[in-house]
């Protein structure tokens, strides 16, 4: 099983070839979390508020691929159903899917 810091490289690596802006505009999540574990009193408040900090920056990476994703998904399933319904139509007219442009 992976460690959460190599889950997190993972998806970070994703989501600077699918959108390297939003990647950008993640870490300011990061930052604002770690902004919170660095006021804390005392180390074991430091860990947990670097622990919050890194759960909540690999929940908005979840968030972020999930959504880019689902609309990768969606355009090529409707550009599918768009070229499996023109095919579809092409046929009754005698047309073949080879010379259907």
């Amino acid at each position: 099983m992976l460690s959460r810091k190599e889950r997190i490289d993972r998806k970070t690596q994703l989501l600077e070839q699918l959108d390297p802006e939003r990647e950008v505009a993640l870490e300011s999540t990061y930052t604002k979390h770690l902004a919170e574990a660095i006021r804390a009193s005392s180390p074991r408040e430091r860990r947990q508020e670097i622990d919050n900090a890194t759960e909540a920056y690999e929940e908005a990476l979840d968030d972020v691929l999930y959504e880019l994703l689902d609309k990768r998904l969606a355009s090529r399933s409707r550009a599918y159903l768009s070229a499996t319904s023109r095919l579809q139509g092409n046929r009754g007219l005698g047309q073949t899917p080879a010379n259907v442009a």
